[in-house]
């Protein structure tokens, strides 16, 4: 008799046991799903404000274009030099809105995961002085220098000719270039440096701006975050330039490194292997070019 019962005992105290045990599962599990529910609702509200954010951002540029292109219409012969000055404006608001449409859309599809590399033959110096050009106008309005500089550590003497996807190489170049020239106070100094050595590119930009807070420098790669959550003007952007960086980067295999500049400001390195396979892309562009013949 005293057999069974013992058995009995220790069977209920293994039975309490688990009931404990699942109890305290269950308490994580609730605490777990309050953290996701705010998590959820912090989410909806930085969604919110981004939508407004991008909103703001196509309308003010569209409405400033229209107003500055109706005022030009108005102008008499003699005011050629007003026409010059309003043109110039509706310039830099189209620059701005093309930009940060392409950066718009370019989330989009990250989002959606949707965007694979198309692997191609990219010519760094062309690259280098095409981001000149595109922003020659931003540059010279605030006197900015953007010193470009290539270095080939394995044939110093040799152009760099880098696998890759071009398009997608170009825009981390180019939001990284954006946010120096931004953040930079006029008559300063960027430097843009592009160096291959053993089948890894490195694109360096650093300049003399404000830098970033180290308890800042995971929130500026959040596509929903920003520092600066003002949208006053078209200029104060809307975070998405180095979630685009990382995003791209992590997509060609690389990734991106952030320090402060020795001399002030913030230096930023984005390390990307070298592409191995073109032939599958190269296949279905000679598909999508021959297709009358093929049929």
């Amino acid at each position: 008799m005293d057999y069974f019962k013992n058995q009995h005992d220790n069977e209920l105290e293994v039975f309490r046991k688990q009931i404990s045990e699942l109890k305290m599962e269950n308490e994580d599990l609730v605490q777990n799903l309050y953290k996701v529910n705010e998590k959820l609702c912090d989410s909806e509200k930085l969604k919110g404000h981004f939508i407004s954010n991008i909103t703001n951002e196509i309308v003010n540029p569209f409405a400033s274009v229209l107003a500055l292109a109706e005022n030009i219409k108005r102008l008499k012969n003699d005011e050629i030099e007003t026409a010059h000055r309003m043109a110039d404006l509706i310039y830099e608001e189209a620059f701005h809105l093309d930009f940060q449409l392409k950066n718009i859309f370019a989330a989009a599809l990250i989002e959606a995961g949707s965007e694979e590399p198309k692997v191609g033959e990219v010519n760094i110096e062309v690259l280098g002085n095409y981001i000149l050009n595109y922003f020659r106008s931003q540059l010279e309005k605030r006197k900015i220098t953007l010193s470009v500089k290539y270095v080939n550590l394995e044939n110093p003497d040799n152009t760099i000719l880098f696998l890759s996807d071009r398009e997608k190489l170009e825009m981390i170049v180019k939001n990284l270039v954006s946010n120096s020239i931004k953040y930079s106070p006029n008559d300063a100094d960027i430097n843009l440096e592009f160096v291959w050595e053993k089948g890894n590119l490195s694109v360096e930009v650093s300049d003399h701006g404000k830098g970033i807070r180290p308890n800042n420098r995971e929130i500026i790669f959040d596509r929903f975050k920003q520092l600066d959550e003002k949208i006053n003007s078209i200029n104060t952007g809307h975070g998405l330039g180095l979630s685009i960086v990382q995003a791209y980067a992590e997509l060609l295999g690389g990734k991106v490194s952030l320090n402060d500049n020795f001399d002030g400001g913030i230096l930023i390195m984005v390390s990307i292997p070298e592409s191995v396979n073109t032939e599958d892309w190269d296949d279905l562009e000679d598909f999508l070019l021959d297709n009358k013949e093929r049929f």
